[in-house]
């Protein structure tokens, strides 16, 4: 089909958990838009009906930073505005049907704001590989083995989504954790004289020299390393 751009729709939170098959979907979708050589575009879902519930910013962050991760150019949101069906039972979108902001509004403002501020490392990257860490990984994916210039890395909970990605001549490793409800320990050993940087989500830098460094990722939320 001769689109200019190919687009992803998958809402992966139901009730408490997320669906098991959402990873192994993003998978096929990702190799097929490189097989297509075609900019891929994926949706977050901002709007509750059964059985998706009212969006935190945990379950906007675990879709948007995924969809990111596994290379997606363009984050759409179903829907800014509630919509009247007698089907579903629309609500709490991020405007109600009266026009007025809900919660939802402000959270998706926060994602949008922290995808812009971290839009040098996704916008136009090419993602290398992705793979996943945790004691069960979820179906279809590759489990994640460290990579230079890391000696070692080590999750705890659930585990992440673990995504390698290049840009000119930066190259950037992403960890999103998987866990919408608890926060995931990350454990870098870096090997000495590597300079890396981690971007925080308002886009700035900062450099850490220790050998080992232990990070605390908040529910859904995603890290970012650098180097060159």
């Amino acid at each position: 089909v001769p689109v200019q751009v190919i687009s992803f729709d998958h809402y992966p939170v139901i009730g408490d958990e997320t669906r098991p098959e959402w990873f192994e979907n993003l998978e096929v979708i990702s190799q097929g838009a490189q097989k297509a050589q075609k900019p891929f575009w994926a949706f977050a879902l901002a709007v509750a009906h059964d059985p998706y519930p009212v969006p935190t910013l945990a379950h906007l962050r675990l879709q948007v930073f995924s969809n990111l991760a596994y290379g997606a150019q363009g984050i759409q949101y179903f829907t800014y505005w509630t919509p009247q069906s007698s089907r579903w039972n629309f609500h709490d979108g991020p405007i109600d049907r009266q026009g007025k902001r809900t919660k939802v509004y402000n959270l998706v403002r926060q994602v949008n704001s922290e995808i812009q501020a971290l839009s040098r490392v996704f916008n136009g990257s090419r993602v290398i590989s992705v793979a996943h860490t945790g004691e069960t990984i979820p179906k279809g994916t590759k489990r994640f083995k460290s990579i230079e210039p890391f000696r070692d890395i080590i999750t705890e909970g659930k585990g992440a989504v673990v995504s390698l990605l290049e840009s000119e001549k930066s190259r950037f490793l992403v960890f999103v954790n998987r866990d919408i409800h608890n926060p995931m320990k990350l454990i870098t050993v870096l090997d000495t004289g590597m300079g890396v940087m981690q971007i925080h989500n308002d886009g700035s830098m900062r450099t850490f020299a220790l050998n080992r460094t232990v990070f605390n990722i908040e529910p859904g939320n995603v890290m970012i390393f650098m180097w060159k």
